[in-house]
């Protein structure tokens, strides 16, 4: 039986429990990724998204596929040149209840758990850091947004989700994903209309040092909160309907942001 380590905010993992210590789905004797891909199916999908050849474009070659089964439900996988770790996703595949949707019965989700990219020939380079990068990313996002699309597609789920840590992870989602909060999603694009002269790069940063205020010069932190896609219009539709339109706009006018000097 598995822990419950999860934050979730306003999702609940329904069959944890039941959960082995793992891989139960297994191809030529070899488990499967997310009981769905045998480790060439998974690499034959970061090549159909393009990932690898994005990859070889930046100097990346060969690259090596390392795979992990933490539990039953539970994998990640690696990309590694050189033995650096250059692209580290961990996903997870379960069913979930949406609280704010108490009547919806519990359903197949893709979590994103994890999801790391890592420029390591580039180095520190001359325009900074996020918060939480040793090395820049690998600037590949809408290549990793077609294979995490995919994959939601081939393991049958109605969609999928991440808690992002940072706001620059919330934006990198934000093109094709919503929060499921409608505050946690009037809180984040407040932010982007007050802010966005200042770039996605210092707003991550204000954030991370205590220098985003409010209108009543309060500080404002962030705190993450989950993150929905879905990929037949008729469910997302349902989650993100016109009354979340509404309180998403309701509630963007408490917000007034600004930047305090470093």
């Amino acid at each position: 039986m598995s822990e419950k380590r999860f934050d979730f905010k306003d999702l609940e993992e329904i069959d944890f429990a039941d959960e082995l210590p793992g891989a139960t789905h297994f191809s030529n004797g070899k488990p499967l990724f997310l009981s769905t891909y045998s480790e060439e199916q998974l690499w034959q999908a970061l090549e159909r998204s393009q990932i690898i050849a994005e990859l070889k474009h930046r100097g990346y070659y060969p690259v090596k596929l390392e795979l992990e089964f933490l539990t039953e439900r539970d994998h990640r996988f690696y990309l590694l040149f050189k033995d650096e770790k250059i692209l580290h996703m961990r996903l997870r595949l379960s069913h979930f209840k949406l609280h704010r949707h108490p009547l919806m019965p519990a359903i197949k989700m893709l979590f994103i758990d994890w999801l790391q990219s890592r420029h390591v020939l580039k180095g520190q380079g001359s325009r900074g850091l996020f918060p939480g990068q040793d090395v820049p990313g690998l600037g590949i996002f809408n290549r990793i947004d077609v294979f995490l699309r995919n994959l939601v597609v081939d393991t049958h789920a109605y969609g999928g989700f991440n808690l992002p840590e940072y706001f620059h992870d919330a934006l990198l989602f934000h093109r094709a994903f919503k929060f499921y909060d409608p505050a946690k999603e009037a809180f984040f694009r407040a932010l982007l209309r007050d802010l966005h002269g200042h770039g996605a790069r210092e707003i991550s940063r204000a954030l991370s040092d205590g220098r985003v205020r409010d209108k009543k010069q309060g500080v404002m932190e962030w705190h993450g909160g989950e993150m929905l896609i879905f990929m037949q219009p008729s469910h997302a539709e349902a989650i993100f309907s016109a009354r979340y339109d509404r309180e998403v706009e309701h509630k963007m006018r408490d917000y007034k942001f600004s930047l305090a000097p470093v």
